[in-house]
């Protein structure tokens, strides 16, 4: 090997050796941040759920297409402690853009909760359009994410 070809070698090691750490350094720092990321996600979740009446448990994965736009956690109901319920906090799409939506799944029932993170003018504005057609539409999918049968779930990729 001549001495311009040991060069080119090297430089070439030194390159893939600097890159493959800062690709390791950013996946150490995602990995260390994912847990801030849940914990901010369930405050988010308990500050619009009564507080006296749900538990905010662990996070659920969510086999979906909306898994990247979604979180799911476990609910106890403290008055029904035997019965399954999920909270889905989900960003979807209003009159006032996109907001992060948190929703209560039961078992054939979801209910929707209010906003996270919202001013109180624009939850009492949601408060009110409960029932229009787009947060109709929005209770549907919720339910079906919460419970793994929306559209794109593992379960139909499979098929």
């Amino acid at each position: 090997m001549n001495e311009s070809a040991k060069r080119q070698l090297a430089q070439t090691g030194i390159f893939t050796g600097v890159v493959l750490f800062f690709f390791l350094l950013l996946a150490l720092f995602s990995t260390l941040g994912k847990k801030n990321w849940e914990k901010g996600l369930r405050a988010a979740v308990e500050q619009v759920l009564p507080q006296d009446e749900y538990q905010c448990g662990e996070l659920v994965p969510i086999e979906s297409s909306f898994s990247v736009s979604a979180a799911c956690f476990e609910l106890l109901k403290k008055s029904e402690p035997s019965k399954k319920y999920r909270a889905l906090v989900l960003r979807i799409s209003s009159y006032w853009g996109p907001l992060p939506a948190v929703f209560v799944c039961g078992e054939g029932k979801t209910e929707f909760m209010g906003a996270a993170y919202m001013k109180s003018s624009i939850s009492r504005a949601l408060e009110d359009e409960k029932d229009d057609r787009q947060m109709l539409y929005w209770k549907k999918i919720a339910g079906e994410i919460a419970w793994g049968a929306a559209a794109g779930s593992g379960k139909e990729a499979k098929k």
